[in-house]
């Protein structure tokens, strides 16, 4: 299953945050739909759009005001370099082990464990910038 950028995106906050989703959420059917067809990898684009869709207006209906296709979180890090040259320094970044999402975890230094994907529980894979 081959997903455009948004959907990737949308799957990427399911991922991150899809307990706080439950929570909000008077009914998870919208949810529960997403995650199926995630699951199953059964979804073709279109399918998994229009349940993404519906999942972004029951978030907007409950009062999630950036709803699931909302822009949120940090953007790229940027490190003067005082003028001598470009800065540069090591990152690691956790990502979607299998490209199915958009999600990007730079770990904050106190973090111990490997962040996980709530939709196929398994770890997120690392790489180093």
């Amino acid at each position: 299953m081959e997903m455009e950028m948004r959907a990737k995106k949308a799957v990427a906050r399911i991922c991150e945050t899809s307990d706080g989703i439950r929570q909000l959420l008077d009914d998870s059917a919208p949810l529960d739909a997403v995650l199926d067809v995630l699951r199953s990898r059964a979804g073709e684009t279109p399918v998994l759009t229009g349940l993404l869709d519906d999942l972004d207006s029951a978030l907007l209906q409950a009062g999630d005001e950036l709803g699931l296709y909302g822009e949120g979180g940090r953007g790229p890090l940027t490190v003067p370099s005082n003028g001598l040259g470009p800065a540069r320094r090591t990152e690691i970044v956790f990502h979607c082990p299998e490209g199915r999402c958009a999600r990007m975890v730079r770990p904050e230094a106190t973090v111990s464990a490997r962040p996980r994907c709530a939709v196929f529980d398994e770890d997120l894979a690392w790489t180093a910038s």
